[in-house]
């Protein structure tokens, strides 16, 4: 594959990456009421980073 196929998509990724820290930094230095105001809870910041956190109650 050529540089300019891949490039591209290295730079999105990189930005991707880079907007996962933030957001894992950001979540981290919340303390626990933070947290439960947007209705998190400690245990859920990895799947709120994850992308797979679900709000809805389970039935």
């Amino acid at each position: 594959m050529s540089a300019p196929g891949w490039l591209p998509r290295l730079g999105r990724w990189l930005r991707a990456m880079r907007s996962r820290q933030r957001a894992r930094a950001e979540l981290r230095a919340m303390n626990d009421l933070e947290l439960r105001d947007l209705g998190l809870g400690r245990s859920d910041v990895p799947s709120v980073l994850a992308g797979c956190f679900d709000r809805r109650p389970a039935h």
